[in-house]
């Protein structure tokens, strides 16, 4: 997700990407807008505002921070980045500081920062965060800007400029607002069950335990009806379901800062709940293989499968994804298996050439749909490439079916697959609104 920051401050850019590393932050200089008010709160709206109006339907943010020495009044306060006259003059900014000190033995002072935001329906929000400390003798440090090398927190014997990012960041004034404000934008919008839905692509679920159960059908129809279980076939369709769904949260959670029109980029989930929800798929798909005893080269096949998705979200090959759906048939294909010997090639000649065909297909498919969103007319077809996957996995059932000694497990199957297919369209009927691609 955009969230548009009203400064032209590279040191204070840096650090609000490391801290809302989820966000994609865009800069926008507000040049010219006088900071006129005596509250950091007031002059952060000022920014706020000046830029809101040219990003409509966006999350727009500014702040206003400085120092504040009790032994001064509260000075330099809203005027620390001009205290010695010129704006931004750090070195000068520090000196005056130190000569104000001279001989005063309360040095106590704490950094504040005041945050403005603006959400896409133009309401108005605010954070602030603090952090107390005293002012140094002189300043020590090389890290940080601003006042920092003189500034050091309560709890500490090192200057802010002492401290590395991920320390100062964990107890400045800046960090703590900005933990304020992720809580802001995580409460304005919440994730919704439509949301978690668009996540995972919930309309296209029916598509993936159909590669099992073809896989399990050329499986049957190369070695005999002799190996079916119809309780291991079950867990590896489920199992695939869950690889699917880490496969999908893993991609959206690479692609946060980039994507559009997805829930992540757009906020509504946090990439810290989307990373425990692709944890928990990921151990659900190996609980599923632990407690059913799934034999050796299911085990081979799904995690050539799990390297697959990692690669295909890090790197969008389309071959990588096609790779991902031919793995998924070789999973049902060897799910009956006890070990990694087979009699016959029968089962790698019926089993590969259904994969080779899905690697083809789910290629394309991949390729095509890889810049959907820059032409949305490509969306109905892509929407129709994907629903044909169904189909596709029925017209090899029933080929394995009526052109092959018939088996009852593989009739089974074949209604299975039918079965998925109206699942399909029952949720396409009913989740109109939730994306599919």
């Amino acid at each position: 997700m955009k969230l548009y920051v009203a400064t032209h401050n590279q040191h204070k850019l840096r650090e609000i990407a490391e801290i809302l590393p989820e966000f994609e932050i865009v800069a926008d200089d507000p040049a010219g807008v006088e900071e006129t008010s005596d509250e950091f709160i007031g002059n952060a709206f000022i920014k706020v505002r000046a830029i809101a109006s040219k990003h409509p339907g966006e999350w727009c943010m500014a702040d206003d921070s400085g120092l504040e020495v009790a032994a001064l009044g509260g000075a330099p306060g809203v005027r620390s980045a001009r205290y010695a006259g010129r704006d931004g003059d750090t070195p000068a900014n520090n000196a005056l500081l130190l000569k104000n000190l001279e001989g005063v033995e309360d040095r106590k002072a704490n950094f504040t920062c005041a945050i403005a935001l603006i959400d896409p329906d133009g309401r108005e929000h605010s954070a602030i965060g603090k952090s107390f400390g005293k002012i140094a003798d002189k300043p020590s440090g090389i890290e940080g800007f601003g006042y920092d090398p003189l500034f050091i927190p309560d709890g500490y014997f090192r200057s802010f400029a002492e401290l590395s990012a991920g320390e100062k960041n964990a107890i400045s004034h800046r960090g703590r607002a900005l933990e304020n404000a992720r809580e802001i934008i995580r409460s304005v919008k919440k994730p919704s069950l439509k949301s978690w839905l668009r996540l995972f692509r919930f309309v296209n679920i029916p598509t993936v335990p159909g590669d099992i159960l073809v896989g399990a059908a050329a499986a049957v129809t190369a070695l005999g009806a002799g190996i079916y279980s119809p309780v291991k076939l079950a867990a590896a369709a489920a199992a695939s379901v869950f690889f699917y769904l880490f496969g999908l949260v893993d991609n959206d959670i690479v692609g946060a800062k980039k994507d559009e029109n997805r829930p992540i980029a757009d906020g509504e989930i946090s990439l810290a709940a989307a990373r425990v929800v692709r944890g928990v798929f990921w151990a659900a798909a190996i609980a599923l293989g632990y407690c059913f005893k799934l034999p050796p080269p299911w085990w081979a096949v799904s995690f050539a499968l799990l390297c697959s998705i990692i690669i295909y979200n890090r790197t969008k090959r389309s071959p990588v994804m096609g790779l991902c759906r031919a793995l998924n048939v070789l999973s049902g294909a060897v799910v009956f298996l006890s070990g990694f010997k087979v009699e016959g090639l029968r089962l790698f000649i019926f089993a590969g050439i259904v994969s080779f065909i899905w690697f083809l297909y789910v290629s394309y498919l991949t390729y095509y749909a890889s810049d959907e969103n820059r032409y949305p007319s490509k969306k109905p077809f892509v929407r129709l490439l994907i629903a044909m996957i169904v189909y596709l996995q029925l017209l090899a059932l029933i080929v394995f079916a009526v052109f092959f000694p018939p088996s009852t497990p593989v009739r089974h199957m074949l209604f299975a697959g039918a079965g998925l297919l109206i699942t399909l369209r029952v949720f396409k009927f009913l989740m109109r609104d939730v994306s599919a691609t």
